[in-house]
């Protein structure tokens, strides 16, 4: 048997496909790049806070809800609300990701002065929102943050009271002028 003709036969086929495929891939977008790979999803819907962005609305929630879960402190409306207060009273411009202007360093953090403090007061720039979260409960919970110095207000918080109205203790306001560096003594205004 003469297997020249078949291997010829199977040489064209082959050639063809190839060619074909070729013409497809030419042909089909030819700059086309691969979709870029989705951002990281952030943990409880957090999205960057930039210097100049409140902590407000559904963002504002998302960024109380994840502090709060740091702290393990329950999700109340009194949690809530003094978490959004809170951010309302530290303003803007804060730091990137750092609604509460937390100077711990954590995640690659860097001091920054974009919120209008002195790079002495070591406010912090956090890379990430879960860096900023991270960050700002490291300010109530360890020793780098002065934890010692906040014992009330986290219990409160922990307590799912709140820091606000028959929550706001004489300890609680001493804690948040501390905090403030002599700015307030209560959440609201």
């Amino acid at each position: 048997m003469n297997r020249k003709p078949l291997i010829a036969a199977l040489i064209s086929v082959v050639a063809l496909i190839i060619t074909t495929c070729t013409i497809a891939i030419s042909t089909s977008a030819p700059h086309a790049r691969p979709a870029a790979p989705a951002a990281p999803a952030s943990a409880g819907g957090l999205t960057t806070l930039g210097i100049n962005e409140a902590a407000t609305g559904a963002a504002g929630t998302a960024w109380a809800d994840a502090v709060l879960k740091a702290l393990k402190a329950p999700l109340t409306a009194a949690n809530v609300q003094t978490m959004l207060d809170w951010f309302a009273n530290e303003g803007t411009p804060h730091d990137l990701n750092n609604p509460l202007n937390s100077n711990v360093p954590h995640g690659g953090s860097t001091v920054s002065t974009a919120d209008g403090d002195p790079a002495a007061d070591g406010i912090q720039a956090y890379p990430t929102p879960e860096d900023g979260v991270m960050g700002i409960a490291a300010q109530f919970t360890t020793a780098a943050g002065g934890a010692a110095s906040y014992t009330a207000i986290l219990a409160a918080l922990q307590a799912g009271t709140g820091l606000e109205g028959s929550a706001a203790t004489s300890e609680i306001a001493s804690e948040l002028s501390v905090y403030s560096g002599g700015g307030y003594g209560s959440i609201r205004w």
